[in-house]
Order: structure tokens, then C-alpha cells, then sequence
């Protein structure tokens, strides 16, 4: 980990503790939950990455806490009312890391808990990324994704090579979400109806291409905004609360029952 990004990371332990400490002066929510994780390395080299223990503690709270579902079992209480247990939580991978596949799959596995995870289908296929994403450390191979999905995991599209699709133009977006998920649907056998988007904030996804996901043929699609999942939620920009490896139990806990949420309006300045 660089000194910048660990000064980073420090100052968002920082705030993040600080929004969970204000936090319980607001209303607690506990409607349903998705969980966005990235890597799991004994080593994290940045902030985004958890460590096996942490993600093992973790996965200890939201069983005992909470109730975990597949990310579809909660799309579909969205679309057709379909039962959705108390405190339902959904755990969800984004960039389809390697250590996803060593490390959390056999901790989720033992505790029974499912997970979505998100690939981006050309760094599978030996393609070049874009420009704006640097991976940390290797990427899911087909064979990787393929055991996955045999061991119960959701996969869904995280693009074709991870670009900022609000600086791209409408071709090239419809592209990135179109080809990507056209592609895992050709490797797994079935249609591939989820989508997270790339980075996922406000800036970086636009609500063209809320509309072009929709078009493109996703159920539906995920941002990186803390907050719990309604009814009234726009299908194509729903909220995930993401854990960083600088988060604490306490900060882990808030983002569960909606004492992170403030967090979001820091995010969006």
C-alpha cells in the first residue's frame, strides 16, 4: 500500500467512524441491504480490500444480525413481490479479483451465505482495460467464473473493460453494457439480467446510461451509494453500501441498519 493510498485510507476510517458515531441520532432502517465488496487479500493494497478475517468476522455479524439472500432472490421481491425475509442482506463482489475466488468463496461456503459477483467479461477474455482502471492484482479467468457459478454464486456484468461510462460517449457505453453482458450470458448458458456499474457514483454513471442498461436488457443494475432498497427505488440505480478494509466493526454494524447512510450525502460533494 502506497503512503498515499494509505493517508487515504485513514482519513475515510476517519469519517467513516465519525458518520457511524453521528448516526444513531438518526432513524434506523433496516429495510434491505446489499453488501458491495471488491478484493480479499491477507495483504490489501489499498482500501478497498478486505483481509479472509475480516470478511470472515463480517460475514459472522450480517448471519447473526441480519439475513442473507442471493442478490436475484432480492431482485425478484423488487419486480414480482416475492418473500424476502426481515433484514434481508445481499453480499456482492465487484471487479472479479482472484482472492474472491481463494479466499471469500470458501468463507461464504462454510457460513452458507450467497454472493453476486461482478466480472468484467473482456479482462476474462485477454482484452485490454480502459485507460482509467488499474486492477491491483490478477482477474477471474473463465474457469474461475465457471466454478463459481457451479458453486451457487450469481455472476453478473461489471462491463467489458470498466471505463467511466458517463465520459463515454452513447455508442461506446451501449457497448460496454450491451457486448459484456451478450458475452456472459455465451459462457455461463443462461441469461445475464444484473449489472454494477463501473466505480458506481453519481458522476460516473449517468442516467443515460440507467436507460441504456435498461436497454441493453438488465433486470437490473447497482451504483456504490450507501442505503437500503425499497420499492420506490429506480431499478437501474440501485444502492449498495460499500465495506472498505479501513471500516471497523462499529462502522460495519452502521452501514448495516442505516447509521452509514449520511455517508452518501459526503460522497455525492
Amino acid at each position: 500500500m502506497t503512503v498515499k493510498s494509505l493517508a487515504r485510507g485513514l482519513l475515510k476510517r476517519s469519517l467513516r467512524g465519525a458518520v457511524a458515531t453521528i448516526g444513531p441520532l438518526a432513524s434506523v432502517d433496516d429495510g434491505p441491504r446489499i453488501l458491495c465488496y471488491h478484493g480479499v487479500s491477507s495483504e490489501p493494497p489499498d482500501e478497498w480490500s478486505v483481509t479472509p478475517a475480516q470478511l470472515t468476522e463480517q460475514m459472522a455479524i450480517v448471519c447473526g444480525e441480519g439475513s442473507p439472500v442471493s442478490l436475484t432472490h432480492l431482485v425478484a421481491w423488487l419486480l414480482d413481490g416475492t418473500a424476502l425475509p426481515e433484514r434481508a442482506i445481499a453480499v456482492t463482489f465487484d471487479d472479479g479479483y482472484q482472492d474472491v475466488y481463494r479466499y471469500a468463496a470458501p468463507i461464504l461456503a462454510k457460513l452458507k451465505v450467497p454472493a453476486t459477483a461482478f466480472v468484467i467479461t473482456g479482462l476474462c477474455d485477454g482484452l485490454p482495460r480502459d485507460a482509467s482502471y488499474v486492477p491491483s492484482r490478477p482477474t477471474l479467468t473463465w474457469d474461475e467464473v465457471l466454478a463459481l457459478h457451479r458453486d451457487g454464486w450469481t455472476i453478473g456484468s461489471h462491463t467489458l473493460s470498466h471505463p467511466i461510462l458517463s465520459q463515454q460517449s452513447a455508442a461506446d457505453s451501449a457497448r460496454e453494457l450491451s457486448d459484456s453482458r451478450r458475452r456472459l450470458s455465451e459462457v455461463l448458458g443462461h441469461e445475464v439480467t444484473l449489472l454494477a456499474y463501473p466505480y458506481g457514483t453519481r458522476r460516473t454513471v449517468s442516467p443515460r446510461d440507467h436507460r441504456l442498461a435498461e436497454q441493453a436488457g438488465y433486470q437490473a443494475a447497482f451504483l456504490d451509494a450507501v442505503g437500503s432498497v425499497s420499492r420506490r427505488s429506480p431499478r437501474f440505480a440501485l444502492p449498495r453500501c460499500k465495506v472498505l478494509g479501513t471500516d471497523s466493526q462499529k462502522v460495519f454494524r452502521a452501514s448495516l441498519c442505516g447509521q452509514l447512510d449520511l455517508w452518501r450525502r459526503i460522497e455525492d460533494r
